[in-house]
């Protein structure tokens, strides 16, 4: 991966954070590795899905930690998500989106 290909660090701080907080780590979580080999299972990972939906709104299968199971990873697939649903939209309202409390 290169340095332009890595997400915005406070998406990527977020999901480590997620997968600290589900699977109850005290310490932070390396964004490099993965979920399942950290102690995450499939229940988890649901969690995890639902936790990135609700904070960024996005739609994620199940499977899309699976397939990036590293927070890095899934950091890029979330932000990719974001880019598409805001494609459509004008300077305004992406301004208006991103100003609105979470």
């Amino acid at each position: 991966m290169t340095d332009d290909s890595r997400p915005a660090p406070d998406v990527e701080e977020v999901i480590a954070g997620i997968y600290r907080t589900v699977l109850a780590h005290d310490e932070p979580v390396d964004a490099t590795r993965s979920f399942f080999r950290i102690g995450g299972t499939s229940i988890m990972a649901a969690k995890v899905i639902a936790r990135i939906s609700a904070r960024y709104r996005v739609q994620l299968s199940l499977r899309t930690v699976f397939d990036f199971p590293a927070a890095r990873d899934l950091a890029q697939v979330v932000e990719s998500e974001i880019r598409s649903a805001v494609s459509g939209l004008s300077d305004a309202e992406v301004v208006a989106l991103a100003t609105r409390e979470k």
